[in-house]
């Protein structure tokens, strides 16, 4: 199994599997890669810059290559509109009520499963 030698700030010299280090490459600025690992002795998370020399190094030795940013969810466009019902002031108090309750995440579950069951059918 190769050995990945890394310094953690509190700790000093650490040895790494490849499974251990988090390798992000960014494409389009290659000032934004960086290498982050969680010290096996410290439990710090640790992150530092890689260069193109590092992040070869660390591909050599076994480490994933994951994007540097992960891309951001969809997102709706402002100019979209929710075409369900409105939210009205019976609806705040009857949310204000789940959340009084001491099981309101089971309420609030089960009537989202209700709606999503009425909806499918």
């Amino acid at each position: 199994m190769t050995t990945i030698k890394a310094t953690c700030p509190t700790c000093g010299e650490v040895g790494l599997t490849p499974q251990e280090i988090e390798l992000r490459v960014d494409e389009t600025d290659a000032s934004a890669s960086f290498y982050a690992f969680d010290c096996p002795s410290c439990l710090e998370n640790v992150r530092k810059p890689a260069d193109e020399r590092v992040v070869h190094l660390l591909i050599s030795g076994g480490v994933e290559v994951l994007p540097a940013v992960p891309p951001p969810p969809a997102r709706r466009k402002l100019s979209e509109r929710f075409d369900g019902p409105r939210l009205n002031h019976d609806d705040l108090l009857d949310f204000h009520t789940l959340l009084s309750s001491e099981n309101w995440f089971d309420g609030l579950l089960a009537a989202a499963t209700s709606d999503y069951r009425e909806s499918a059918a």
